[in-house]
């Protein structure tokens, strides 16, 4: 393989990873993110899945880049 092929094929690595899901608890890590649902002894929980690349931006950044692949609240 030449230069410019492993040059390509890291590149191409390197998306593959950056686009992996990773599952999220909160918005954000670090967020707090249980709280009480609308009926009486409920709690609910919120998690993304999100980009792994994403989930490193958040924790550098400490906030929510607001990309996710889905977004769920389970209430039990």
């Amino acid at each position: 393989m030449t230069t410019r092929g492993r040059q390509l094929a890291a590149l191409i690595a390197l998306a593959i990873v950056f686009f992996l899901p990773k599952k999220t608890e909160c918005s954000y890590p670090g967020e707090e993110c249980g709280h009480a649902g609308a009926f009486a002894k409920q709690y609910c929980d919120h998690y993304q899945v999100e980009p792994l690349g994403f989930y490193g931006l958040e924790l550098v950044f400490h906030r929510d880049l607001g990309f996710a692949y889905s977004t769920v609240t389970e209430c039990r």
